[in-house]
């Protein structure tokens, strides 16, 4: 029941406003006044005003009234009229897939537990839910994907937040039986406050503070040891900013061990060409370039810590306990160690311990 409540509250957002109308004299030049579907169109406020989609926005919320109310988003990809979002909150990390078309904004894409970073923008729509469709007017009214009723209900309502107060569009769903959600979004920010209503409970989410950052993570990633034939892994923090390839971080983390004790996986000149998480066998696809091979030198033994150090790093930072390695599209063979179409390399992390100088 708490985990609903997260999944609730809405996806963040920033958005710009269009600057102040400007007061023309009636003694300034007739051509320098706009005429009156000029003056309409500026003052009429689409998605795109609430929704511009900007790089490397992180927004920070506190929950009041349930432990999954507080949550942080930030925006991983953005693509034409589409934005992905990972949303965190304490209990799980999710992602959302938001198209802006035809005068509504919808969610055509969710999925919870995704704890790595993956570019879903194109993945199969899994969901249709309308998250605002204009015109964004008083009493505007739409329904969700689970049929409930959606009506903005407020047009510069004042919304405190730990961040400050807010001239806000209110937008208000109805689940029946006395339960509400009301979002409010601040032009030139986004959603500033989510507050979820069920008899005298109210679990809130407010914002804190809005900032331009990338997104941190630790990720363990696996190295053989130089002294000997074995296998240890260390943590290590990467930055992803919006757009980013997340290919070329994982690539750059294998390429570049900490310490001089520690062996690169892959030569400098090894490219991943290609990562796909198949979600139907849950194996992750990585395709190498042909240096992986060409350029890897090393006796079968040193090649299983290669391996293990490949495997670990990419299974671990994808949650799957099964890697199919290709070169340049064929299935793994260096005449050591091979597999086939179908099968795949094992995650393997037992005994390996924290590497320390």
């Amino acid at each position: 029941m708490k985990r609903t409540f997260s999944l609730l509250l809405a996806l963040v957002l920033t958005l710009s406003l269009f600057g102040c109308k400007t007061v023309i004299s009636k003694d300034q030049n007739n051509a320098n006044v706009p005429n009156e579907d000029e003056k309409l169109s500026k003052d009429i406020l689409t998605i795109a005003d609430y929704y511009p989609f900007k790089e490397n926005s992180f927004m920070d919320y506190e929950g009041i009234g349930n432990e999954y109310a507080e949550q942080q988003t930030f925006v991983e990809f953005i693509e034409d009229n589409k934005v992905q979002m990972k949303i965190f909150n304490p209990g799980t990390v999710f992602v959302k897939v938001l198209e802006y078309k035809n005068g509504e904004l919808i969610e055509v894409f969710g999925e919870g537990e995704f704890y790595h970073i993956e570019n879903m923008l194109n993945a199969n729509t899994n969901s249709n839910n309308i998250l605002l469709k204009e015109p964004l007017e008083l009493d505007n009214t739409w329904k969700d994907k689970s049929g409930n009723t959606v009506k903005i209900t407020g047009i510069d309502k004042k919304i405190e937040t730990p961040a400050m107060t807010y001239d806000a569009l209110e937008v208000t769903t109805d689940f029946g039986e006395g339960r509400t959600k009301r979002d409010y979004y601040a032009k030139d920010t986004g959603l500033v406050a989510s507050i979820y209503i069920d008899g005298e409970m109210e679990v809130k989410t407010l914002l804190k503070e809005v900032s331009t950052k990338g997104q941190e993570m630790e990720i363990l990633a696996y190295y053989p040891t130089v002294e000997d034939i074995s296998t240890e892994y260390v943590k290590r923090n990467i930055e992803f900013n919006t757009n980013d390839n997340i290919e070329d971080i994982l690539e750059n983390i294998m390429k570049e061990p900490p310490s001089d004790k520690l062996a690169s996986p892959i030569s400098k000149n090894t490219n991943i060409n290609k990562i796909h998480l198949n979600r139907d066998a849950w194996t992750l696809e990585v395709d190498f370039s042909k240096e992986l091979l060409e350029e890897m030198n090393a006796g079968s033994s040193f090649e299983m810590e290669i391996l293990k150090s490949i495997v670990n790093t990419l299974g671990k930072f994808y949650d799957v306990e099964k890697v199919y390695i290709t070169i340049e599209g064929k299935p793994y063979e260096s005449g050591h160690f091979g597999i086939k179409q179908g099968e795949a390399f094992e995650v393997d992390s037992l005994d390996i311990k924290e590497f320390s100088e």
